[in-house]
């Protein structure tokens, strides 16, 4: 199953559903220990924006691109953040997200989704494994949330579809 999973890996996000937080987190430990690319793995259950930016800020997961004295803000670091995202290929990790804030759940998804979704044929984009007790109709949400280009022919659905597969263990 883990060869599989990590064939689906490639080319789509992966939202771990199932069993117990144990199971789930040896199952991405597997997975991990499988695959070849760099690892970022965010702490179990954040809460807040404020949590994920602390670790973004920690384990410099964003890159200015003009220089300030002192401290970047939460939204500059974000808006750094999501140019990270966009110009990675490695692997984050966010472990019992269930308890993040529902709106800012949606929007770092949707930064993580978009890469994967409006790729260009064989570019290297962000591989993103997300754990939770259940889906909780997170991905109808979340298709709430992603825009359509015009001369897109898919519908939410399909965009949502084509860049997280639910893996249930």
């Amino acid at each position: 199953m883990t060869k599989n999973v990590i064939n689906i890996l490639e080319k789509k996000h992966l939202l771990i559903v199932g069993k117990t937080e144990t199971d789930r987190t040896n199952f991405i430990n597997q997975i991990i220990s499988k695959i070849n690319y760099e690892t970022y793995r965010f702490p179990k259950r954040m809460k807040s924006i404020y949590d994920y930016v602390e670790v973004v800020r920690a384990k410099n997961l964003f890159e200015p691109w003009y220089n300030k004295r002192g401290k970047f803000g939460t939204n500059q670091v974000l808006d750094f953040h999501r140019d990270w995202i966009s110009e990675n290929n490695s692997l984050v990790i966010m472990e019992e997200f269930q308890e993040m804030e529902e709106s800012w759940k949606l929007d770092i998804l949707r930064s993580y989704l978009n890469e994967v979704a409006f790729r260009k044929k064989n570019q290297k984009v962000i591989h993103l494994i997300i754990s939770q007790e259940t889906e909780n109709d997170l991905l109808a949400k979340l298709g709430d949330q992603i825009g359509v280009p015009d001369d897109d022919r898919r519908t939410k659905k399909q965009i949502i579809d084509g860049g997280i597969e639910i893996i249930e263990i």
